[in-house]
């Protein structure tokens, strides 16, 4: 009985999987309650926008398909006790940052002010770069910073230059990740007012730095200068609150009961086999190819996708317990890993996934959202079977336990 407590008796509030796609759900539908929002097209044109009252309907279906999978997945409690020999993953995240750091800076592309240009110039180099950067903050949180300052810092520095070439993602999924380290096992209540207020003035500064990037990398420091004025941050803010319109997804898709042509979720049970998105592309039946044309025919650059628009676009009502469902089942199984591996790396990998498929897959279809989890795992994969088949040609003394603060007595 002792050992199922310990196991199996986690709080309801701790940060779990199920808990991280409801805050996730919330944050993505709050704009709901403002009633609308002004859309400004590529010409200039302002248009008001306002969410139709089908749209709440479906916003309660979907947060109460959300809080019964936190009523029937019991979370067990999770272990992140990892090897005390990390220095091997330790100089492998370090070399592959300098080398896939040093390829991406020399990509004069994503310098570029343009958005368009970013996202083209951007490959699988980039890719592993950026999610390597990720991997080493969240592997020195569990190493113990104390004893990976060099990495952790090195990480650092890679992700504000991700940040400046216009990514915010890695930074919110850094902090995510390490929100989900600190609160997996203990009730948000306990969180201490000085991360809320890191944690609230890191969202606040991302969602302005939407605002004035291109212009920091155009180098006009006078526009930076009018944007983050007093009287200016509120709009800044609202330009980077992207939440506006991706709930407009679903508003039009529920609104007008639109339902996709095609879908490609048939990829999804493939997308973990490396290389399948080059191999099998996306079977030009994505949910943004067929609704931005519609929904934003003025706009030239991307638009974010609404997970929630593409189920119900997919299978109508039926497809929010599905959605669910389906993430509930795969966090459950990263999970369990995450359990018994010993390997930083591999378990930061793996947290990191976890983010992808509960936050911010908000913004994304659920194949792009398996394909970036399945990125940061073969990135961590790799970290993880470098220092594995080293370990088997060149056997050591079995080394100690740690946790995320340190080093632990190996009871065996």
């Amino acid at each position: 009985m002792q050992d199922f407590r310990r196991d199996y008796l986690v709080s309801p509030f701790a940060l779990t999987p199920q808990m991280l796609l409801l805050i996730s759900s919330l944050v993505y539908f709050v704009p709901f309650v403002a009633g609308g929002f002004q859309y400004v097209d590529i010409g200039g044109r302002k248009y008001d926008f306002a969410y139709d009252l089908g749209t709440g309907y479906a916003i309660a279906i979907a947060i109460a398909c959300v809080v019964a999978a936190m009523v029937i997945f019991v979370p067990r409690r999770q272990n992140f006790q990892i090897d005390n020999d990390g220095q091997g993953e330790s100089l492998i995240i370090i070399a592959m940052i300098a080398i896939f750091g040093g390829i991406s800076i020399a990509n004069p592309a994503l310098f570029s002010a343009s958005k368009a240009d970013v996202l083209s110039s951007t490959g699988r180099f980039q890719y592993i770069f950026y999610n390597t950067c990720i991997i080493g903050v969240v592997f020195g949180v569990l190493s113990g910073w104390k004893q990976s300052k060099f990495v952790m810092a090195l990480s650092c520095l890679g992700l504000l230059f991700t940040l400046y070439i216009g990514h915010r993602s890695s930074i919110a999924i850094t902090i995510l990740s390490l929100l989900y380290i600190r609160y997996r096992n203990v009730p948000l209540m306990m969180m201490k007012k000085r991360y809320v207020i890191g944690g609230l003035s890191a969202f606040f500064f991302l969602a302005v730095y939407k605002a004035v990037y291109s212009a920091v990398k155009a180098g006009n420091f006078e526009l930076v200068g009018q944007k983050i004025k007093f009287d200016q941050l509120s709009d800044s803010t609202l330009v980077g609150l992207e939440q506006f319109v991706t709930l407009a997804h679903l508003d039009l898709i529920v609104k007008y009961g639109y339902t996709l042509p095609c879908s490609n979720l048939w990829l999804v049970p493939l997308s973990f086999i490396p290389f399948s998105d080059a191999v099998f592309g996306k079977d030009g039946c994505t949910y943004n190819e067929q609704v931005q044309p519609l929904l934003f025919p003025g706009y030239s650059g991307g638009v974010a996708a609404n997970i929630w628009a593409e189920f119900y676009a997919n299978f109508g009502y039926a497809g929010f317990p599905l959605l669910v469902v389906i993430l509930s089942l795969a966090c459950v199984a990263i999970e369990a890993i995450i359990r018994n591996v010993r390997s930083a790396a591999l378990k930061a990998g793996l947290i990191v996934a976890i983010i992808h498929l509960t936050f911010y897959i908000q913004r994304k279809e659920l194949l792009g959202a398996f394909i970036s989890a399945k990125r940061v795992i073969l990135v961590a994969l790799f970290i993880f079977g470098l220092v594995y088949v080293h370990r088997m040609c060149f056997p050591q003394v079995p080394a100690g336990v740690m946790g995320p603060g340190g080093l632990r007595r190996d009871h065996g």
